[in-house]
């Protein structure tokens, strides 16, 4: 994953314009974008551990919007996860928000007795800092059809 277009050089928070996050936030954000993509795969339990309790969720061909419980027993049931990756992170810190934008692909089995769907999705995420680290506060899904 990459950040940009911003960098341990060049990011601002909201209070003053011209003052950097630091590497070490950038890092930690960047930590809980990979952490998502392994509870994609990993299930239920593991997606709802890194969501705040009242986050929401914007997803599906009609934007359904679920929160944290039913999307994650949503994406663990009807489209299992077997593989994540993303791709061009950019991540923008407005104090203790970060706002992650990529390109997220997933292979998903719908069926059991097909081999699994491969789904690219542009994706938007908003974490907050909490004492347990990054959660997420928001997520948004566009399917990209087919995957570019």
């Amino acid at each position: 994953m990459t950040t940009s277009p911003t960098s341990p050089t060049s990011p601002t928070s909201p209070t003053s314009p011209t003052s950097p996050t630091s590497p070490t936030t950038i890092e930690a954000i960047e930590q809980a974008e990979a952490a998502w993509l392994v509870a994609l795969v990993e299930g239920e339990k593991a997606m709802t551990a890194l969501m705040l309790d009242d986050s929401h969720v914007v997803h599906g061909p009609v934007g359904k919007i679920d929160g944290p419980e039913t999307f994650a027993h949503f994406a663990s049931t009807r489209r299992r996860t077997v593989f994540a990756k993303a791709e061009g992170l950019a991540v923008t810190v407005r104090g203790n928000t970060a706002i992650t934008t990529c390109l997220q692909e997933m292979h998903i089995v719908f069926d059991e007795n097909l081999p699994p769907f491969p789904v690219q999705e542009a994706v938007t995420r908003v974490w907050e800092e909490t004492a347990e680290g990054w959660r997420l506060a928001h997520m948004h899904q566009a399917k990209r059809m087919p995957p570019a």
